[in-house]
């Protein structure tokens, strides 16, 4: 007999949540069960605090660099182009090649 794929409960806990922003912990249990997802009250409050946790060091993050004028949608852009050439150092070479060219035009 085959086995039944398995399912990652705390990510099906985060969709339903971005889909339901409001939704309270019953709600999602009683939701994810009708997809055949069994969880329980504990672990969508746990899935839910961990992304208010993450949220938080964001916006702190953010809120130490904002004062050097570099806000949400730099650091984005920023990481974009770090995943664009691969890797930090690769961003870092990258832009000190750009300050060269800046120079001599």
């Amino acid at each position: 007999m085959a086995k039944k794929p398995e399912v990652n409960k705390s990510q099906a806990i985060r969709d339903y949540l971005k889909a339901h922003r409001k939704a309270r912990a019953p709600e999602v249990v009683v939701a994810l069960a009708k997809e055949g997802i069994t969880v329980t009250i504990g672990l969508v409050n746990n899935v839910k605090a961990n992304s208010k946790k993450r949220r938080r060091a964001v916006k702190k993050v953010v809120a130490t660099v904002a004062p050097t004028g570099i806000g949400v949608k730099e650091i984005k852009e920023a990481l974009a182009f770090i995943k664009a050439v691969g890797s930090v150092d690769a961003a870092k070479q990258a832009l000190a090649a750009a300050v060269e060219i800046k120079k001599i035009v």
